[in-house]
């Protein structure tokens, strides 16, 4: 067992030694950078879309925070998941921020309007 514990820490130190960690970013930099632009500009998109269906809903602008953040974590989980998975995990979001006293229906058109997730059972 020790010898494994060994072992693991010397693979360690070899993989975060800082000139072979830098050499690894600059190779891999500029593809990182068209992939965080690109995720960057999904989200914006996403929060627009949000932000059209809470103009439309009789709410206050100072919640639209919270519908953003139901909305961020919804967009996160679409990201992993597909079908019923991500139903039942956007169906337990939903009720987290229903018992946050956010409305149901301005939550439901999010879902739906915004972020393209069908209902549980639909």
């Amino acid at each position: 067992m020790a010898k494994d514990i060994l072992k693991r820490l010397e693979s360690w130190h070899v993989k975060t030694e800082p000139d072979a960690v830098r050499e690894r970013l600059v190779r891999m930099r500029e593809s990182m950078n068209r992939r965080y632009i690109e995720e960057q500009t999904r989200l914006m998109e996403m929060e627009v879309r949000v932000k059209q269906v809470l103009d439309n809903a009789d709410i206050t602008s100072i919640t639209y925070p919270f519908y953003l953040d139901f909305a961020r974590e919804v967009y996160a989980r679409k990201r992993r998941l597909a079908g019923s998975s991500l139903r039942r995990e956007v169906e337990v979001l939903f009720y987290k921020w229903v018992m946050r006293e956010l409305k149901p229906e301005v939550l439901e058109r999010v879902r739906d309007e915004a972020l393209s997730v069908s209902e549980p059972g639909e």
